[in-house]
């Protein structure tokens, strides 16, 4: 076999050599032809006398078989040898065309030739078959030099090798199978050296691949960061520790703990840092257990600890609260000092499961319980260990339901829109309204915004609800227009999330192109914390949505943290005092004083100041007093829903206003008085 493929490849080979030669020498031969042809006919082109055919006959040979001569375009002589010794008006070639240019003593000729190359081609035949014979041989003597020395450097030695093993198996008395009929000529000695250096070479493999194997199981248990326990490893140790506990009757605790706004340490420090911070807060969480103790790192910012021997929850707590002052203890690392928060969720076995379940069920449960109490600590305010209780399991559990609920509120239609009225403080005339959702829920009743709005929000449901409650109140407001109030506006409030997603402007364009209310009618209400969360894209992005022609509001303006080097760049046209200044507006000086300074801020920045909450006369009287604008709250009317609204237009006795702002003559404006204060403290400072 080795002999035949051996064979094979020379053959291959030297044919790869020899089929180019032959056809390269075929090509030159004819190449010699056609410039010997050539050369001929010139030589004898002078002496022959065109329309003598005996004498044009001779041009050609037995090569050239035939010859048309051209000048000018005007054909001189055709020979074709077909009728001997005759010129003919078409000759038809026959060979290979060939194309000349000759010199004659009338100037130059073009002639074209027809070549017989059957000699060249017979030529080319023969080389190629005495080349294949002589590869065929060549093939043949190395197939046999390979095989003979095949034989001499590898099969005889292989059998002396075998049969030196052999030898040395039976005197070391090992079980020798039956030999094989080898030749034993040779000294093998050095091959048994080698043999023995490759039987060691493989037992220092075999060790590695061991050394490799222990690698990859620690690095399926083990996190490669922290080197500590990971997902997988927890797993594992806490069923052994569930059935330990439930067959000794022992206790334990589970701490989650999650370090506090981790992504924006990471931002601001970097990723490098960020690690070194999760690798210090595993070690010493390490350092604080024993060795029956387990921590483990689940996530990124993310680690749990098995605590056994903890009979109850007072021990648990006093164990998180030596957690967290180690774990937030500072460090220096490359002259930074690092500090980091933690929240820690506690879950107690047996004290907080149901002890009736599988061992399986009981460590999913206990787990779930930490996560749970986790994110109690998180959402009240971090920096906290929280001990699991069975009112979180309800509160989850209801948030859980909630959120379900909502997502069949939207598709059921059980979302509302209802109106609160705006009115001129000056004129009484309504000016518009402020659109509320209303959760009409099919067994609960009426939902407040307050709980299910934040929970919107976070399950990523507030950008379609708020489109939804966008595109009604311009559908229903550009409806109550076509009865009769041409100019009433709506104000719709835009959450911070819908602020961010960078889709708000399409998404508001789409709604008033699809309902036909004008721009101008539309104000969006936008919180102050949402303004100030990201000012400069802010600024963008109200310059964007004021230029489409709608009108912008800040809501509840005073309630957060405000800059008004911020402010006068925000065009915005109106700011709304929240209902906690105007409450109690008629016996709280500081109250007095701060809606004073909203009004001084919207007078001087040109904006309209709309006062949230008025609840009774007094209080109307007063921010007219003070140059208030607008007005909305209970003393004017509750919300409602759409038609109740439609008809309380129709009985308010002031009327709706007609498109133009109005104020009462003659009335005073504090606001200036009040600006104009602040500018004369500042020359006195």
């Amino acid at each position: 076999m080795v002999s035949g493929t051996v064979l094979a490849v020379l053959l291959c080979v030297q044919l790869a050599y020899v089929v180019p030669t032959v056809v390269a020498r075929s090509q030159g031969a004819i190449v010699a032809l056609q410039h010997g042809e050539q050369d001929r006919v010139q030589a004898a082109l002078p002496f022959a006398v065109f329309g003598d055919g005996a004498a044009d006959a001779g041009l050609l040979s037995e090569a050239l078989l035939s010859i048309e001569l051209t000048r000018d375009q005007e054909r001189l002589l055709v020979i074709d040898p077909r009728v001997p010794h005759t010129a003919v008006d078409a000759g038809e070639g026959r060979g290979q065309a060939i194309d000349w240019t000759l010199r004659t003593p009338e100037g130059t000729v073009q002639a074209r030739g027809w070549l017989d190359l059957s000699g060249p081609h017979r030529a080319m035949i023969v080389d190629a078959l005495s080349l294949s014979v002589f590869a065929l041989f060549a093939s043949l003597a190395g197939a046999l030099v390979a095989l003979l020395g095949m034989h001499r450097h590898f099969l005889r030695p292989l059998a002396n090798l075998v049969e030196a093993l052999r030898d040395s198996r039976e005197r070391s008395d090992g079980q020798v199978f039956e030999p094989t009929d080898l030749s034993r000529t040779g000294d093998l000695s050095p091959l048994v050296i080698e043999f023995s250096n490759l039987i060691d070479a493989q037992r220092k493999a075999a060790r590695q691949v061991k050394v490799k194997q222990q690698y990859l199981e620690f690095a399926a248990h083990n996190d490669p960061l922290t080197h500590l326990p990971n997902r997988l490893r927890f797993e594992e140790t806490l069923r052994d520790t569930v059935r330990e506990a439930v067959s000794g009757g022992l206790g334990f605790a589970v701490f989650l703990v999650d370090l506090d706004n981790f992504k924006f340490f990471n931002d601001q420090y970097g990723h490098l840092i960020g690690d070194k911070m999760v690798t210090e807060v595993g070690n010493r969480l390490k350092s604080m257990m024993r060795n029956i103790d387990l921590v483990a790192r689940l996530d990124g910012d993310e680690f749990v600890v098995i605590q056994k021997d903890v009979k109850d929850r007072v021990i648990a707590s006093d164990i998180a609260a030596r957690l967290m002052a180690v774990v937030t203890t500072p460090y220096e690392y490359r002259g930074f000092t690092l500090k980091t928060a933690v929240s820690v969720g506690i879950s107690c076995f047996p004290l907080d499961v149901h002890s009736h379940q599988d061992e399986e069920m009981l460590g999913e449960e206990i787990v779930n319980n930490a996560a749970v109490a986790l994110q109690e600590a998180k959402s009240s305010g971090k920096n906290q260990a929280q001990l699991f209780s069975e009112s979180m399991r309800s509160r989850l559990t209801a948030r859980i339901r909630l959120e379900q609920d909502l997502k069949l509120a939207l598709s059921d239609g059980q979302f509302e829109v209802w109106y609160q009225p705006k009115v001129n403080i000056h004129t009484r005339e309504v000016t518009g309204a402020e659109a509320l959702v209303r959760w009409r829920h099919p067994v609960n009743g009426f939902i407040s915004p307050e709980i299910f709005v934040p929970v919107a929000e976070e399950a990523g449901m507030i950008i379609e609800l708020g489109e939804w409650i966008l595109r009604t109140a311009c559908r229903q407001t550009h409806e109550l227009q076509q009865r009769g109030y041409p100019h009433l506006n709506v104000a719709v409030n835009i959450s911070a999330v819908q602020f961010t997603d960078g889709n708000l402007l399409p998404m508001v364009s789409r709604a008033l192109a699809d309902t036909s209310l004008e721009p101008g009618y539309l104000e969006l209400e936008i919180t102050e914390s949402a303004v100030m969360h990201d000012p400069e894209e802010v600024i963008h992005s109200l310059h964007e949505l004021s230029r489409f022609g709608m009108r912008l509001a800040i809501d509840d303006f005073g309630t957060g943290y405000s800059s008004l080097a911020y402010l006068k760049r925000f065009p915005v046209d109106t700011l709304k005092i929240d209902r906690a200044f105007i409450t109690d507006i008629s016996s709280d000086n500081d109250d007095v004083a701060i809606v004073e300074a909203v009004l001084g801020l919207g007078k001087h920045f040109n904006m309209k100041v709309v006062a949230e909450g008025v609840e009774d006369e007094e209080q109307l009287q007063f921010l007219r007093s003070q140059g208030c604008d607008l007005a909305q709250g209970y003393y004017i009317s509750k919300p409602m829903a759409f038609e109740p609204y439609a008809e309380w237009l129709a009985r308010w006795p002031h009327g709706v206003q007609d498109g133009r702002d109005r104020a009462e003559p003659g009335e005073g404006q504090p606001g200036d008085n009040v600006v104009a204060l602040q500018l004369q403290r500042r020359a006195r400072g």
